[in-house]
């Protein structure tokens, strides 16, 4: 592949896409979110490019990077937001308050 498509060496890209892998797989597994599981998903694959030196996958994982990315901020404001437990409305009432 063409080192001028990316500014990182290759070595620092592959410490990047696992070190992504795992704090988005371990937040997966800690608060079971959809969105984390995508980009868990998602940005190891800019790895792709290098095993094939094809602009086509370049521009084609370019676009799946959009599709994911868009994808998890659209499901992390609805479907994510509603798996949140709900916030306690009312608080406990200290014996100070009734007096």
């Amino acid at each position: 592949m063409d080192t001028s498509y990316f500014p990182i060496r290759i070595e620092l890209h592959i410490v990047l896409a696992l070190l992504a892998f795992l704090v988005f797989g371990l937040q997966f597994i800690r608060y079971h979110k959809s969105h984390h599981l995508i980009l868990a998903i998602a940005l190891p694959c800019t790895l792709v490019p290098y095993v094939f030196d094809s602009k086509t996958v370049f521009f084609a994982v370019g676009i799946g990077e959009i599709v994911a990315l868009a994808l998890a901020l659209i499901l992390s404001q609805t479907l994510d937001k509603e798996k949140e437990p709900a916030k306690e409305i009312e608080e406990e009432k200290s014996p100070e308050d009734e007096a």
